[in-house]
């Protein structure tokens, strides 16, 4: 599986990256959402991992023009955010946001989310 990260934290993409290549995948990395729109015109995405909060273009706003581009309507994307009350969040991305984890969250679970490849 082709996985694109989006993280302006480098602790978490750090650890996003050991996981994904434990368990065979490969991904790619970006600091915001500017440079992961860039990206996706390259190589093709199967799932994107994307903070919500960052620089230059945050998540929802990646996550909106994602959605514009015809390769990209349908790939699933998994929102990480560190906000403590998530209610803004989730009304921001709607129900078109596959799953919504809240930093920190549990390695396991996202280990299980991606060994299960995605559903």
């Amino acid at each position: 599986m082709r996985i694109l990260a989006v993280e302006d934290e480098p602790e978490y993409l750090e650890m996003l990256q050991e996981v994904m290549k434990s368990l065979g995948h490969s991904i790619t990395i970006a600091q915001n959402g500017k440079e992961a729109l860039a990206l996706i015109d390259r190589q093709q995405i199967d799932v994107v991992v994307s903070d919500v909060k960052m620089p230059e273009m945050n998540g929802i706003e990646f996550h909106r023009k994602l959605r514009e581009h015809p390769g990209y309507k349908n790939t699933p994307f998994i929102f990480l955010t560190g906000v403590d009350d998530i209610t803004e969040v989730k009304a921001e991305c709607r129900e078109d946001c596959d799953l919504l984890l809240q930093k920190p969250f549990p390695i396991d679970k996202l280990l299980q989310l991606f060994a299960g490849k995605i559903k």
